[in-house]
């Protein structure tokens, strides 16, 4: 029993910080003037998501965990169906940010037009539909559970050979093609805009400077939570499945503590590379003021 609540307190524990992070980046991005474009949008988009497999962990897996509460199969399959369409909208959204970082630095002209407000939040509405209709097919259609076992300590799948070929080829295979592309948009997009910067850094005024350390930012954050992502998805699918990692505990560092804790750091990852977040959280906590590229061009 002692196992079980340390096993709680730790999904509690990073459950808590996710929901933390996330409602930080929930709530200062609708406030942030300069993030109101087609960046943000796709930013709130992340943080909801990562809001939505906090708040499960947080507030309904670690006291079932803790208090070995023994919850309904129904109940635990349609959380997991839950986490499942909020992992892949957050990784879709991943992708599409890359994209706008991509689309910033090599087509700047075409910028505005591909990356409208309007279109921003098409392409965010297509990302849900997209995930709805493929976790309905797979967990709905297919009638592949991923569920919480009484007892356990992770989510599982249930079902036949289909439901193996749905983690591995669906899931897995599909978020490592979706990383992997997010990491060679993040290096080209890198080397181009450092190339660029060191060609204009001479004739920057201020406030160009400190745009392109805002637009460094950006691309950092970008490449950072595409890294996480990636760790994540070899420790679920690849690392969780060597003979010699079995035991109870391991399973449980390599699946549970490493999904909580991706999408707990992903909100702290943004809240540390938007210099905005940055400046509002800090003018409302300390009363600091820190400078702004909207100050700048008032």
């Amino acid at each position: 029993m002692e196992q079980e609540h340390f096993a709680g307190i730790i999904i509690l524990v990073l459950g808590i910080c996710g929901v933390t992070f996330n409602s930080i980046v929930v709530y200062f991005l609708r406030k942030t003037k300069s993030l109101s474009n087609p960046f943000g949008i796709l930013t709130l988009n992340q943080a909801v998501t990562d809001l939505i497999n906090s708040i499960v962990f947080a507030f309904i897996v670690a006291p079932t965990v803790l208090f070995a509460i023994p919850l309904p199969f129904e109940v635990t399959g349609r959380l997991g169906q839950l986490l499942f369409l909020a992992y892949d909208c957050c990784s879709w959204s991943h992708l599409c940010i890359t994209l706008n970082r991509f689309t910033s630095v090599f087509f700047p002209l075409d910028y505005s037009r591909v990356f409208s407000k309007q279109r921003t939040i098409g392409y965010v509405l297509l990302i849900w539909t997209l995930a709805i209709c493929i976790n309905f097919f797979e967990y709905v259609f297919v009638d592949c559970a991923y569920h919480l076992p009484n007892g356990g300590w992770n989510f599982i799948f249930k079902g036949g050979d289909a439901c193996k070929d749905i983690e591995w080829y669906l899931n897995y295979c599909r978020n490592l093609f979706i990383t992997a592309c997010i990491a060679l948009l993040d290096i080209a997009t890198l080397i181009r805009f450092r190339r660029f910067s060191r060609q204009q850094e001479a004739t920057n005024t201020k406030s160009q400077k400190l745009l392109q350390k805002q637009e460094a930012f950006f691309m950092a954050q970008a490449m950072i939570q595409s890294i996480l992502f990636y760790v994540e998805l070899v420790c679920c699918y690849t690392l969780a499945t060597l003979p010699f990692m079995e035991s109870k505990w391991a399973q449980f560092g390599l699946r549970t503590i490493a999904w909580v804790t991706t999408h707990a750091a992903d909100g702290l990852i943004t809240l540390v590379c938007n210099g905005d977040l940055r400046r509002m959280f800090s003018k409302r906590m300390f009363g600091s003021k820190i400078e702004s590229v909207e100050e700048l061009n008032v």
